[in-house]
């Protein structure tokens, strides 16, 4: 099943490098590929085995939105981008329940889903959900996310320098494989559905994906087709050759002798976005000094830091989440 992007000039002119959309878009993938039992032998074996057996039926309001061999209902295009699992699940509380009745249906035509997920999506009440989001983040993707943060920042950033360099051309040739060709100016991808999209002046935006899986997957927004589609992109192999990415451990001793043990686990701390006051509880020192060690790292180029309320969050920067990775 292959559909056919067609660019003109201006969408070439529109082709974009997103960043990932954050830990709720990689938990609901990750169910999704926990759900798809016919997976190439060895792809993503490992994680797979870390994890078999902590699915709980806690979790049971987003598995039910996710059947087997289906993408499932796509709650991150509905939330956007959402740096920290804490907007994430924010962003799923305000979902208007019409947007999400118009997601459910379109999967529904090809995978029925049950009397539960309407009830829930009629009455608008989405905390059971949220909290099934939690767990499912809590047990498949919190003990990886430093790594798989500091993956997703690196694969943005070298794309973006594609992009900036040598153009969307460039870029976009730069993705062929077993899934993807880019035969001037269609762009083919083999991935569920089947057509002929048509850009008309709206670009693309290209976004790196862990448990995506191992092909690319393509989404619209049914509820604003003015916004560009997004193509998320595997891991390359598949997971495979990445294996580091299932050691849930902090930053290991390369990084920890370069920057120090306490810089190291604040930087490691910081991979999937926290406040300071966050930061403080999960390395074990005071806010004072961890606003401090913020600081350093801020000066150096590792983190970012916005204002948020009363509140500052950290996130890497692309060196810091290169770094991270390399430790």
């Amino acid at each position: 099943m292959v559909w056919r992007i067609h660019f003109t000039d201006d969408d070439l002119a529109r082709v974009q490098v997103g960043p990932s959309l954050g830990p709720l878009a990689e938990t609901v993938m990750a169910v999704s590929l926990l759900k798809r039992p016919h997976q190439p032998r060895g792809s993503f074996r490992e994680w797979r085995g870390q994890v078999r057996g902590k699915v709980t039926p806690r979790m049971r309001p987003l598995t039910a939105l996710v059947p087997p061999d289906c993408d499932g209902v796509d709650l991150y295009t509905l939330t956007g981008e959402a740096p920290t699992i804490e907007a994430g699940l924010a962003a799923l509380l305000e979902i208007p329940r019409e947007h999400l009745l118009v997601e459910m249906e379109w999967v529904d035509r090809r995978n029925r889903l049950p009397a539960s997920s309407w009830a829930m999506a009629q009455n608008g009440s989405l905390e059971e959900l949220a909290e099934a989001v939690e767990a499912a983040y809590a047990a498949l993707v919190e003990p990886y996310w430093p790594r798989i943060s500091a993956w997703l920042h690196t694969a943005q950033a070298a794309r973006r320098r594609t992009l900036a360099r040598e153009g969307a051309g460039r870029l976009l040739a730069s993705l062929q494989g077993p899934h993807i060709r880019w035969r001037p100016p269609v762009l083919e991808v083999l991935t569920g559905g089947r057509g002929d999209m048509y850009l008309e002046g709206r670009g693309l935006v290209l976004v790196p994906a862990v448990f995506v899986g191992i092909r690319p997957t393509l989404h619209e927004n049914p509820n604003d087709m003015a916004e560009p589609p997004r193509l998320f992109l595997p891991m390359a192999n598949g997971g495979n050759g990445h294996s580091r990415l299932w050691d849930g451990s902090r930053p290991g001793s390369g990084l920890a002798a370069l920057v120090g043990r306490n810089r190291a686990a604040v930087l490691g701390s910081i991979a999937d976005g926290c406040t300071t006051s966050q930061l403080a509880e999960r390395v074990g020192i005071s806010v004072a000094a961890a606003s401090q060690h913020a600081s350093v790292l801020r000066g150096a180029g590792l983190i970012a830091s916005h204002r948020q309320g009363s509140a500052v969050l950290h996130v890497l920067t692309p060196l810091g989440a290169e770094l991270l990775q390399a430790g």
